[in-house]
C-alpha cells in the first residue's frame, strides 16, 4: 500500500508505504525536501511521526533529516488501530509525549490500515537445469498466483499496453554485483508508476551479504521513490517482477537497486546492486 502524503508547507513531500505483515504491517515513511524544524515554529526542534485512530493518539518516533532534507522513518503496525491517520509535526523536543507542533505532512483521515499477508499458491520454479531466461520485457509472465493477484497483474499489463508497451529502461550491473542486467518497461496512468522488470545474473541476497535488495525510482525533480523489496529467491531471476507505485506524474524516471539488511529500508543504502544504464536524472 503506498500513500501519498499532503504537504502543508510548500517544499516538502512525502508517501508512506506499508507491506504486510503478521502484526498488522510494516510502515515506511519518506520524506523530502523538509526546511529546518525552526521555519516551522521558533521554539521546533525536532520533526515527530504519529498515528491518530479516533482520538487514539501514539508516537511512532522522530523523522530524521539530513542535509538536504530528506528523511525516513520505519515503523511497526501502531497495536490495537484497524485504520489511522499518519501525521508529521514540528516540536520543540524529539521525545514530545503528544503533538502540539505545527503539522508537517499527513494522510487524509484513517486513510493508512492494518494490512496482513495474504496465502497463495506457490507455483513451481523452473527446473535448475533450466537456463535464465536473458532480460526480455515481452517474455511469458509465471502463471498468477489467485484470482486477487491477477487484478493487480492485469491492471499493470493494461497500462503498460495503453502506452505501447512502455518505455524501455535498461539497467547494469554496479559494484555489488558487476555482471547483473536487468530490463524493465515503464509506464504511468493517473498517477501511478507501472513497471514489470526481468533481471540476469543477480546473486541472491544471502550471497552479496545483504538481507534484502530494494528497488528504488528517481524523478526528473531529483525525488526518491521506494519501489518495494525484491524476491530473495530463484524467482530474482527467473520470473517477471510487476510493481505499481502512487506518487508519479510521468514515465519519465530511472531506476536502481540497492543490498539492504533490512525491510523496509528508510532510505537507499550506498551499496548499488543495479543502475539504468545513461542515468538522466540524480538524486538531490
Amino acid at each position: 500500500m503506498d500513500i501519498r502524503l499532503r504537504s502543508f508547507t510548500p517544499t516538502a513531500s512525502g508517501q508512506l508505504t506499508i507491506e504486510p505483515s503478521a502484526e498488522g504491517g510494516r510502515g515506511r515513511l519518506t520524506a523530502l525536501g523538509l526546511p529546518e524544524a525552526r521555519t516551522q515554529s521558533r521554539d521546533a526542534r525536532a520533526y515527530v511521526v504519529w498515528a491518530n485512530s479516533e482520538g487514539r493518539i501514539v508516537r511512532l518516533g522522530e523523522l530524521g533529516r539530513d542535509r538536504r532534507g530528506n528523511g525516513g522513518l520505519a515503523f511497526k503496525h501502531p497495536s490495537g488501530f484497524e485504520r489511522y491517520t499518519v501525521i508529521v509535526t514540528a516540536e520543540r523536543s524529539a521525545d514530545a509525549a503528544r503533538p502540539l507542533g505545527a503539522p508537517v505532512l499527513s494522510t487524509r483521515a484513517n486513510e493508512a490500515t492494518a494490512l496482513f499477508p495474504q496465502p497463495v499458491e506457490r507455483t513451481e520454479a523452473p527446473s535448475r537445469a533450466t537456463p535464465a531466461a536473458p532480460p526480455d520485457p515481452g517474455a511469458t509472465r509465471p502463471t498468477r498466483a489467485s484470482a486477487a493477484a491477477g487484478d493487480f497483474y492485469a491492471e499493470v499489463d493494461g497500462a503498460l499496453e495503453a502506452r505501447g508497451g512502455g518505455r524501455l529502461i535498461e539497467l547494469e550491473g554496479a559494484e555489488v554485483a558487476p555482471r547483473a542486467r536487468g530490463a524493465a518497461r515503464a509506464a504511468e496512468s493517473d498517477g501511478r508508476a507501472y513497471v514489470v522488470v526481468r533481471f540476469r545474473d543477480v546473486p541472491l541476497p544471502q550471497a552479496a551479504g545483504a538481507g534484502v535488495y530494494v528497488m528504488w525510482a528517481i524523478q526528473p525533480s531529483g525525488r526518491l521513490v521506494y519501489m518495494g523489496s525484491l524476491p530473495a529467491d530463484e524467482a530474482l531471476n527467473r520470473a517477471d517482477i510487476y510493481v505499481r507505485v502512487a506518487g508519479f506524474q510521468s514515465d519519465d524516471f530511472d531506476l536502481f537497486v540497492t543490498a539492504e539488511q533490512r525491510r523496509p529500508a528508510p532510505e537507499p543504502s550506498d551499496r548499488r546492486v543495479l543502475s539504468t544504464r545513461n542515468a538522466r536524472h540524480t538524486i538531490r
